[in-house]
């Protein structure tokens, strides 16, 4: 299965589109619902009686709990504009309008795509039915209500329309919502494909080493009795089932570990595996300048810890000449009491993670299995001078 993280243009501008910062934050939930509530009251006050300035209020102080407890607020603002209608409030107030607009949107965020435009031309066709309604039977057209309607009441008019455009912000933040779940599930998707890649070449690598070590025990039992002459017949049967569990072992092995080298085009198995002997000859193939620095008194490595060290700065070299080409390379090996330490060190320009490069690149997944696979640790990031900094500790034990 091919895993992509690449998005259109288009996505990647939806992506960036962050309406809901603007009015999210409580504080500013806060002041919208003061300013609106104390528009709402003023109007509601100027026209009629005092009991009626309470339903305008609910209608709209509730937008300041919006986020925190969205169902709540809305269903507060519906029963104030109930109440407002009640109280003999035929036309709302703008203000009371607006805070209307902006608990549907807090309803179309919590929606289903398909619900949310349901709902939508739902409540645009019965205010379109209203409005159109009540201009052509209203039994006085040159009353105050509707002349109040034709000059000031303009907004229930457009009202369907500010509905839409809700409903239009709405499920562009869906959208960006949905293309940020798929990216991190694709990035996801992306370092598990590397490690298990990683593990499957560890794997083959671990196979050959192994492999090579179990066939000589196998070849040697099978031999003594023939270079050891003198062994008694019990000694010559042990040696013999010694041989047998060693093939026995070998044959287990290749089919546990056949799955994983089936993905992956597999050298022969008498076929030599890198190792730190060869580091000078992998520093020569490198572009830029190499530094090599040895600390302490090189002791032999298991094959294993040979292969994965060479290996992790076979890939750091190759890390550095694609994203800091021309950079100096410093490498340090460092033989401590039971552990082999690598650093290896580039004046490049530093880290730059990509998007949709998980941790900056598979090559780091590959370096830090490698390490974890042999019980070791493995650091990776800006150095402490700049440039960019691989640090790992592989048991020799």
């Amino acid at each position: 299965m091919n895993v992509t993280t690449k998005l259109s243009r288009a996505e990647e501008e939806l992506a960036a589109f962050d309406l809901g910062r603007v009015i999210a934050s409580p504080l500013t939930n806060l002041v919208v619902a003061a300013v609106l509530t104390v528009a709402a009251f003023l109007e509601v006050a100027a026209d009629h009686s005092a009991p009626a300035t309470l339903p305008a209020v609910l209608a709209t102080a509730p937008l300041a709990i919006r986020r925190s407890q969205p169902w709540l607020a809305v269903t507060l603002t519906f029963i104030g504009a109930v109440g407002l209608v009640l109280a003999g409030v035929n036309i709302p107030p703008v203000a009371v309008t607006i805070s209307g607009v902006i608990s549907f949107y807090t309803i179309l965020r919590r929606l289903s795509r398909g619900v949310a435009w349901v709902l939508t031309a739902g409540i645009g066709a019965l205010l379109v039915a209203a409005v159109a309604a009540f201009l052509l039977f209203a039994s006085d057209p040159f009353s105050s209500s509707s002349w109040y309607l034709r000059d000031h009441g303009l907004i229930l008019v457009v009202l369907p329309g500010a509905l839409l455009a809700t409903a239009l912000v709405a499920d562009v933040r869906r959208s960006r919502t949905e293309i940020k779940e798929v990216r991190a599930d694709n990035l996801e998707a992306l370092r598990e494909q590397a490690a298990m890649a990683e593990r499957a070449r560890i794997a083959r690598e671990m196979h050959d080493i192994v492999a090579h070590s179990i066939s000589m025990v196998a070849v040697q039992a099978e031999t003594a009795p023939y270079t050891l002459p003198g062994l008694d017949e019990r000694a010559k049967q042990e040696f013999a089932e010694i041989a047998a569990s060693a093939r026995g072992t070998l044959t287990e092995m290749r089919r546990l570990l056949g799955v994983l080298r089936a993905d992956i085009p597999s050298a022969p198995e008498t076929a030599p595996q890198p190792g730190l002997a060869r580091l000078p000859e992998l520093i020569a193939q490198h572009d830029g300048e190499v530094d090599l620095d040895v600390v302490g008194e090189p002791v032999e490595v298991p094959q294993a810890v040979d292969v994965s060290a060479y290996r992790i700065i076979q890939e750091a070299l190759t890390n550095a000449r694609v994203h800091a080409p021309g950079a100096r390379v410093s490498i340090e090996l460092a033989y401590r009491p039971g552990l082999l330490v690598l650093r290896i060190a580039d004046n490049g320009p530093g880290p730059a993670e990509k998007a949709g490069e998980p941790d900056g690149g598979h090559g780091l997944v590959g370096m830090r299995e490698r390490a974890l696979a042999l019980g070791g640790w493995f650091t990776a990031g800006a150095g402490p001078n700049g440039g960019f900094l691989i640090q790992t500790g592989l048991p020799l034990e």
